[in-house]
């Protein structure tokens, strides 16, 4: 796809662009945090390997109780939100709302999202087990499988309210509300035209 072709395409499809780069920063963020989650769970707290955390919050959110995991999850995932957030606030939205109110309510969402996600997978993964045959072996174990289509819904589900909370509500970009007006008042004018030629035809 050449330069005109690209910009024939976004031009088009404006929303269905910012879906596009908005999942492409999901997916960045995504490596971003695995790596660094690496890095800090293997290199930086190696020896705090052993060592664990006895916290039912953990617990329910699905948190390795080993410090040397936990504390990696903490400081990847931190990263991971502030690419995401940085990403989608200047190339997905090209935001120019208030920079500290985004970020209040972006971490609002992101507790949120998470709390959520925690109790989709327990609610998928109790549900699975009790109700769907295929979804455990013969130990009673939920298998891989079945826990990979739990994983793809509880990541896949939140898209439903993250994307448009923050299309909408966190990255505002106030041209858009301009360009709102423009297309109304050209609405209106066409109206009066049409009106005026209605009455001239009528006379």
């Amino acid at each position: 796809m050449n330069n005109s072709k690209l910009k024939s395409f976004t031009e088009n499809h404006s929303e269905l662009w910012k879906f596009i780069k908005f999942s492409f920063a999901g997916v960045s963020s995504f490596i971003v945090q695995y790596i660094v989650d690496i890095f800090f769970h293997f290199i930086v707290f190696k020896g705090l390997a052993g060592q664990t955390i006895n916290n039912p919050v953990f617990s329910f959110l699905g948190i390795d109780s080993q410090m040397d995991a936990a504390y990696a999850y903490f400081i990847a995932a931190a990263v991971g939100y502030a690419v995401s957030f940085i990403m989608n606030r200047k190339v997905t939205f090209d935001a120019d709302s208030g920079l500290t109110s985004s970020v209040i309510m972006y971490i609002i969402m992101v507790v949120a999202t998470v709390f959520i996600a925690a109790w989709m997978k327990a609610f998928f993964t109790d549900f699975a087990v009790n109700h769907i045959a295929w979804a455990t072996n013969e130990k009673g174990e939920i298998t891989g499988f079945a826990d990979l289509v739990i994983f793809v819904l509880v990541t896949t589900i939140p898209f439903l309210w993250t994307y448009p909370l923050q299309r909408f509500v966190i990255h505002r970009h106030k041209g858009d509300k301009a360009e709102n007006a423009e297309i109304a008042e050209a609405s209106e004018t066409v109206e009066a035209v049409e009106t005026v030629e209605t009455t001239d035809e009528q006379v």
